[in-house]
């Protein structure tokens, strides 16, 4: 059931994206993830993996603050334009919307797609979202979950969208192969998303659980800064000696996704059990083989993409309370 149900999330997906971004084309792919958030990272992994499948080549990729429009288009002079995927469509996480508003409002004359997003804005942000969007004539975006496919019916009816899973499912995880450390990993938001007060399932003295939220440890944080040191080298080089023609040195984005992805597969594999309010912990978790008791968040994605495709996988359950992630964890123990 697991592989079927991820079978027909990926199918379903590719499906889309073949649609609308010619196989064997080329893009740009912006907004890079460069931050510790292993679910953003996740989702830029799997969209990597979905255009591998399409033999779609990525000629710019750059994060937001990093964004050159006269570097995209030397780098990429004609063809889409694709804006990361995720949670960030709205107002919670304003510099990722400020940047796909800049981006359309740059290159008015290219095919510009915003990957699977969940919609979540104030009727004032929609109002300037929907001019500006509306004013480019060639403009596709994708909805991950059914609460974003009806708010764009409201919202957006004049504007191209249709409904595509979390590209977080192309990722390829590696199955759990070390022995949990404890019962329970608990992997709980410290952020605006977080709704649960005190702990996502009531502790048992009989069930040994670990607590934390994505982060990377004190090595990782050390191996990060190790990637990072050579760019650093590379820019005072070009600094003194600009006759190279070399403009900058560029990140080392994939062995940052290595890093952050590793790590959180890491923390996952701790525990025998995952219960959870980040979304992308249950997709990956599930993906791992590792059986996830999942709760909602702030802006209930992780409730309606369970209800819309996650919860199809057979490792993955939804609680609505910690009385009920208690029980499913004790059924998860007692079956493994």
């Amino acid at each position: 059931m697991m592989l079927d149900s991820l079978r027909a999330i990926r199918v379903r997906t590719r499906e889309v994206l073949a649609r609308r971004i010619e196989p064997g084309s080329s893009v740009a792919l912006l907004d890079y993830p460069y931050y510790p958030n292993a679910g953003d990272v996740l989702i830029w992994a799997g969209t990597r993996a979905y255009l591998d499948d399409l033999q779609v080549e990525v000629r710019y990729q750059e994060r937001h603050d990093r964004y050159s429009r006269d570097e995209l288009t030397r780098r990429h002079p004609r063809g889409p334009i694709l804006l990361q995927g995720g949670g960030n469509f709205g107002d919670r996480w304003p510099a990722h919307q400020e940047f796909r508003e800049r981006v359309i409002s740059d290159f008015p004359d290219r095919h510009i797609v915003q990957l699977p997003q969940t919609i979540e804005m104030a009727p004032a942000t929609a109002v300037r979202v929907r001019g500006l969007y509306r004013q480019h004539p060639n403009l596709t975006v994708l909805l991950r979950d059914s609460g974003s496919v009806r708010a764009a019916e409201a919202l957006f009816p004049d504007i191209d969208t249709e409904f595509c899973p979390d590209l977080a499912f192309g990722y390829s995880a590696a199955r759990r192969r070390r022995r949990p450390a404890v019962d329970v990993m608990e992997l709980k938001r410290d952020d605006s998303e977080s709704v649960a007060a005190g702990s996502l399932f009531s502790h048992q003295p009989d069930i040994t659980t670990e607590e934390m939220d994505w982060g990377l440890s004190s090595v990782e944080q050390f191996r990060w800064a190790a990637l990072r040191a050579p760019r650093a080298v590379g820019r005072r080089v070009l600094r003194q000696f600009p006759s190279t023609g070399v403009r900058d040195i560029a990140p080392p984005y994939n062995s940052f996704t290595r890093l952050v992805l590793r790590s959180a597969e890491r923390i996952l594999s701790r525990g025998s059990v995952v219960v959870t309010d980040r979304l992308h912990a249950v997709v990956l978790a599930a993906l791992m083989g590792i059986p996830v008791v999942a709760r909602d968040n702030g802006n209930h994605k992780v409730s309606t993409i369970v209800g819309d495709y996650l919860g199809r996988l057979s490792d993955v359950r939804f609680a609505t309370d910690s009385a009920r992630a208690t029980e499913q964890v004790v059924e998860f123990l007692r079956d493994r």
